[in-house]
Parts: structure tokens; C-alpha cells; sequence
């Protein structure tokens, strides 16, 4: 039997998916890969959580807003630096949604323990940040979610480059919460009440203006442009704010009380595109060379990217093989169920290949 320990750092809406999906499925993981999954710990800014005992009363007590702290926990830090048992494989889950806990990140990394990331924190701070990270993490990072939710993003460009293809450009509409806005509008719906639903269904942060802002966006660009082996800084990646400047330093509930001003000028936008027969979407795009450019852009109805609806992702992708018909990923790309199979998928990704390079090296031994 091959045991595997998560440590989870985060328990928002995604983190509870993930626990739960993980708790659901494992069984059948260990009849399949002879995988043997648990939890070592969960945590919060509190702290963390150790073993499983508590786990499901800790689920529901996040689920009502509480705080792990009251369960009794201990610091991260120390959970993280203590070595596993041995033969035991450590994953650590960065899901955290509000700050980025890269020191964590990168001492699991250095500890020797897989790293599986759906928070673009880490990986969006600055490329010597970045390089560090990436380069202690090796073969033991995977950080699909972080762009597609559960779309295979970053694999199906990894793939394309590993092949020897020359990928030339990506395109892409990255935000399944700003995709589910756009296409609410367009059939009709205020600006504001599209953003208050968006809040609703969880597609956006609780404080909506942590997706209008578009630096959601611009991370995944850079993560991208990143995985393209381009050398960029945040700041090379500019982005344009939907968030009116007269609501950026208001409170949540007065932003959301006072969004309906936003309405008028939103829905000018649309028509304006409309008539011109185009519709409004928020896209990245992400060259071999040249500047990342990430903002509100009108494309006609013959787009691709015009067909999208609700809170669809579509990544196009242009190579040297692909260049006339690209490589093109669509799919769901919003929802704490979608990202969370993103992140299971990674975890047992990392877990089985770290288990086959151990066999392999034992048999060269």
C-alpha cells in the first residue's frame, strides 16, 4: 500500500470541495492504484487542523463562516517542516484564495513534499520568486486550477512544447466568472444584478471586485506566459479594471449596494459593440514575443470566443503545427466543483508519479 498525506492550506469554497471530493473518492483510489490518501492536516490563517477527526466538523464550521482556530490547532509552519513517516508521500495543497503563502510554498518544496496549487499567488510574484519555487519544486509541482479551473490548460501546453512545436500565441478567455458576467449582460440582465448572481453562485470572490479588477486575469496570463519560458515581471502585464474608480475603496456591501451606477455605462458598452456587430469580451492574449495584453475587447459573432456562454473558458492555442486550425480547450471554467477537480486531478498526478520514480530508481539500484 502506498500512503499519501495531504496538508491543505485553505478551506474556502474550493478547499471544502476538494476535502469532500477527497474523502468521497479515496476508496476508490485505493482499490485502483493501491493508493492510500489522508489528511495530516487543514488550515486556515488560524492555523492548522491535525489529522482527521475533526475534519468534517472543521468543513461544516468553515461552511458557516468560523474559524479553525476554535477547534484547537497548531502553526502551519511547524506541520509543514515536520518530515513525514518514511515511505509516506506529502502533498501540500496551496488553495488559499485572499494572500499567498509562498514562504510555506517553498519550504514544502525544499522539504522534498509535492506541491499542488490552484491559488496563482506563487507563481505570479516575481520571476525570482517564480524560478525559485519552480525550480525547488521540480517534477513535484502541478498548478492546473491555477488557470483553467478544471480545464487541461496547462497540460495541453506542456504537451504541445515537450513535442517540440513552437506555440506562437495564446489566446484566451480566462475568467469563468467575467464570461458568466459579459454573456448575463448581453442576454439582457443590469451589470450589477449579473455581478450579485455571479456572487451568489460562488463563480466570483465574496468581494466581486478581486475578479472586476482583471488581476485575476493578468496572473493567469503571466502564469502562461510564464510556462511559455518568457521571463516576465507582474508589472510587464497590465490589465484594465471593470471596478468604477468611484467604488474601489468603499466597503463590499456599499460596492454592492451602489453598483447599479455602474449600469448605465456598462450597458452603453454592449450596445456600442452590438451595433458594430461585435459582442464584449474579457481576453488575454499571450505571445512567444512581444507586450501580454489583458482587457475588454470586442470580437465578432464569427469568434470563437463570441459562442462562449455562462461562465465558459476557452484557450486557443496558435503553433507551427496548429496554425490554421489552432488547438482550441472550452469547457466550464467557474465553480468551486470545477477547480477542485483540477486540484484532485493534480494530487493524484503527483502522488502516483513520485511513487513510479521511487520504483524506478530502485530497480536501477
Amino acid at each position: 500500500m502506498k500512503r499519501v498525506e495531504i496538508v491543505q492550506i485553505g478551506v474556502g469554497n474550493v478547499g471544502r470541495a476538494v476535502a469532500r471530493m477527497v474523502l468521497k473518492e479515496r476508496g476508490n483510489w485505493l482499490e485502483r492504484w493501491d493508493l492510500d490518501v489522508r489528511y495530516r492536516a487543514v488550515a486556515d490563517r488560524s492555523g492548522a487542523l491535525g489529522g482527521e477527526e475533526l475534519l468534517e466538523e472543521a468543513l461544516d464550521l468553515k461552511e458557516r463562516g468560523g474559524k479553525l482556530a476554535g477547534l484547537g490547532v497548531e502553526p502551519l509552519r511547524y506541520v509543514i517542516s515536520e518530515p513525514p513517516e518514511y515511505g509516506v508521500r506529502r502533498v501540500v495543497l496551496d488553495l488559499a484564495v485572499n494572500g499567498a503563502p509562498y514562504p510555506l510554498d517553498l519550504q514544502a518544496a525544499m522539504g522534498g513534499a509535492g506541491l499542488v496549487l490552484s491559488n496563482k499567488g506563487p507563481l505570479s510574484r516575481s520571476y525570482r520568486e517564480y524560478r525559485a519555487l519552480t525550480a525547488s519544486a521540480g517534477e513535484g509541482l502541478r498548478y492546473e486550477a491555477t488557470v483553467g479551473a478544471g480545464l487541461p490548460v496547462i497540460s495541453t501546453l506542456q504537451s504541445l512544447l515537450r513535442s517540440g512545436d513552437d506555440v506562437y500565441e495564446i489566446l484566451a478567455s480566462p475568467s469563468g466568472t467575467l464570461g458568466f458576467i459579459l454573456s448575463a449582460v448581453e442576454r439582457g440582465s443590469s451589470f450589477s444584478g449579473a455581478v450579485r448572481e455571479a456572487v451568489e453562485r460562488h463563480y466570483a470572490e465574496p468581494d466581486p471586485r478581486d475578479d472586476l479588477s482583471g488581476l485575476d486575469v493578468a496572473r493567469k496570463a503571466l502564469i502562461l506566459a510564464r510556462a511559455l519560458g518568457r521571463s516576465l515581471e507582474p508589472e510587464d502585464v497590465p490589465f484594465e479594471s471593470l471596478v468604477p474608480e468611484h467604488l474601489v475603496e468603499v466597503s463590499t456591501q456599499e460596492f454592492l449596494q451602489r453598483l447599479e451606477e455602474a449600469d448605465e455605462a456598462f450597458a452603453g458598452r454592449v450596445q456600442a459593440a452590438g451595433s458594430r456587430g461585435n459582442v464584449l469580451r474579457y481576453l488575454a492574449r499571450i505571445p512567444a514575443e512581444g507586450p501580454v495584453e489583458v482587457g475588454l475587447r470586442e470580437v465578432p459573432r464569427s469568434s470563437p470566443f463570441s459562442r462562449l456562454s455562462g461562465a465558459e473558458n476557452a484557450f486557443v492555442f496558435r503553433t507551427r503545427r496548429y496554425s490554421e486550425l489552432p488547438v482550441t480547450v472550452t469547457g466550464p471554467g467557474a465553480g468551486p466543483e470545477c477547480t477542485a477537480s483540477g486540484v484532485v486531478y493534480d494530487l493524484l498526478q503527483v502522488a502516483r508519479e513520485s511513487f513510479e520514480r521511487s520504483e524506478e530508481v530502485l530497480k536501477r539500484a
